[in-house]
């Protein structure tokens, strides 16, 4: 089952994500009577959340000695440095309200970021009490995260290779993509997933663009951070983005069932718009050659994708809105469908080999023989950032995945 979509939760301002941020921590707190464990977040963001829970109408609802405060990552310089993450939060309440020995902070005083990364790995598995992560047993009961302009989060930077790491849960960072241009030490995604809840806090209008391109599906580290649990976004009103206008089309597109006619005909009914499947506008001949075992040339593929540009073209000329299922696999098909035309989005249905592969061994009446797929996995070129897609997975239910698109499409669904 894939992690569900993440909740929009829109507030008025720092003071109110602030009131918000500390209702959710209460929230996770009061859902667990045992230890309880809170990954923290560095930089100026959650400063306002810290101080409030020091004050006293907060700082007394708080079961201090079983609650145990971690950090997500950290600045390679001395504890009690201006830049020092957890110093901050030392600060703003934790010397004043937790024991100490309930605060973990990463280790900064050693040679080097990968030696404090090891030290601090060791000593979230003694706290764990295990060396592999059960998805059924969370290393977390909270994680708190912002976003970074480049869409970076705890200190894992997009297209560095701490972002791909799997095997370790905390990663030296030797160089970061954003000042300060500090090395860094950082939680990896998986040990950031392990929670029960995560939240990212995103507030004034600096991070409204890159809110804009987290929310449209870019392929960036704060849209690969989600719990194994819930995710929230709490946004305040000046980060939220404007909304874009509507696209005229969609184009719903993956390998062969990955859902793409069930995910169409279900969003044409949300939206109230047509659907139409792109397999109906193939030739008899390409029918027929793909009944017979044999995989389409893309001599056979150009009149059939003109055919399905046309019908866009026809429907955008009459402001007809329209959704159409098309595999569109290789970035050149994808030109002749969309071209430079804005108000034509496509939504790619992700799914892995082994799960479609699956499901298409259950279908029955279609002219695609299993035999092929993985040909139409060999030829599949994910669309790129700059297509612009609207990203989902389907290993999710119909609903869930209709929901995640809506929710790219306008901005989220969101609740105020």
């Amino acid at each position: 089952m894939g992690r569900a979509s993440p909740e929009l939760v829109r507030v008025a301002d720092k003071a109110a994500m602030a009131q918000a941020a500390a209702d959710l921590l209460l929230a996770r707190i009061a859902a667990n009577s045992g230890r309880i464990a809170i990954c923290l977040t560095g930089g100026s963001s959650p400063k306002q959340l810290y101080e409030l829970l020091a004050t006293d109408a907060w700082r007394e609802r708080i079961p201090w000695p079983r609650v145990h405060w971690f950090i997500g990552d950290e600045r390679f310089v001395p504890a009690g440095d201006p830049l020092h993450n957890m110093t901050m939060a030392r600060h703003a309440f934790l010397d004043a309200c937790a024991p100490a020995a309930n605060i973990h902070p990463i280790p900064t005083d050693t040679t080097n970021p990968d030696r404090s990364a090891r030290a601090y790995e060791q000593e979230l598995k003694a706290f764990y009490g295990a060396d592999q992560l059960d998805p059924a047993r969370p290393l977390f009961d909270l994680v708190l995260l912002g976003i970074g302009p480049d869409g970076h989060i705890a200190s894992l930077f997009p297209g560095f290779p701490a972002v791909e790491v799997r095997d370790r849960w905390v990663v030296g960072v030797d160089k970061a993509n954003v000042a300060p241009l500090v090395p860094r030490v950082s939680l990896t995604l998986p040990a950031l997933a392990s929670c029960r809840a995560m939240l990212f806090a995103v507030a004034g209008a600096d991070k409204s663009p890159i809110l804009t391109r987290v929310l449209a599906g870019e392929e960036l580290p704060a849209n690969r951070a989600r719990s194994n649990g819930t995710t929230t976004f709490l946004i305040d009103a000046a980060a939220w983005p404007s909304a874009p206008e509507a696209p005229h089309a969609l184009i719903i597109m993956g390998v062969s069932s990955s859902g793409k006619s069930t995910v169409g005909e279900a969003l044409g009914r949300r939206l109230g718009w047509r659907f139409e499947d792109g397999d109906s506008f193939h030739p008899p001949a390409n029918v027929a050659k793909m009944s017979a075992g044999h995989p389409l040339t893309d001599a056979d593929r150009w009149p059939w994708l003109q055919a399905i540009a046309d019908e866009i073209a026809r429907c955008r000329a009459k402001g007809e809105p329209i959704i159409i299922a098309c595999s569109a696999l290789k970035k050149a098909y994808r030109k002749v469908l969309v071209g430079d035309r804005e108000d034509v989005r496509l939504v790619y249905l992700k799914g892995g080999r082994e799960l479609i592969g699956d499901r298409m061994g259950h279908r029955s009446g279609h002219f695609m023989p299993t035999g092929l797929l993985d040909s139409q996995f060999a030829t599949l070129e994910p669309p790129s950032a700059d297509e612009h897609p609207i990203t989902v997975s389907v290993d999710a239910p119909v609903a869930a995945i209709i929901d995640a698109i809506l929710q790219q499409l306008q901005i989220g669904q969101a609740r105020a």
